[in-house]
């Protein structure tokens, strides 16, 4: 990975994007600093004029794409939700909320080494999950859990 790091021209807006993709689960840090410059290409407008006509939704969509799957490992399967985060010290603290098998409000907390999930109120079974070293565990609607995650 560092041999391409180090001959990679980034000419276009996809190109950190890509960057972070593929250090994302390798090397946590370096990856946040691509996903930062992959968000902020439309922003600050770095080709010169083109964010008047609109973001790039490729970027911006694969970005938050990126963070889900790439930086917090979340990936519904059949078998539960997986999740399987890259310890970030640029982020130690997020939180956000995902549906999931008609779920509707699954709150995911992550504090440094530490993530916790709240189900909210619902008839529907409890939430199945897959945790780092295929650790099973479930949620019951209206529960919240926290769980310790190994260091990275």
């Amino acid at each position: 990975m560092d041999y391409y790091v180090r001959r990679t021209c980034h000419g276009s807006t996809l190109s950190s994007l890509v960057h972070d993709w593929v250090l994302a689960r390798e090397q946590g840090p370096n990856a946040w600093r691509y996903c930062q410059e992959a968000l902020l290409s439309d922003i600050t407008d770095i080709q010169g004029g083109t964010t008047g006509e609109g973001i790039h939704l490729g970027a911006m969509g694969g970005t938050l794409d990126l963070v889900e799957r790439g930086i917090v490992g979340l990936e519904p399967h059949g078998d539960g939700l997986h999740i399987d985060p890259v310890p970030l010290s640029e982020v130690p603290r997020s939180s956000f909320s995902i549906s999931y098998l008609g779920h509707r409000d699954i709150r995911i907390r992550f504090r440094p080494g530490q993530l916790g999930i709240s189900v909210s109120s619902s008839t529907l079974g409890p939430v199945p999950l897959v945790l780092p070293g295929d650790r099973r565990e479930r949620i019951a609607a209206s529960q919240e859990r926290w769980f310790r995650l190994p260091k990275g």
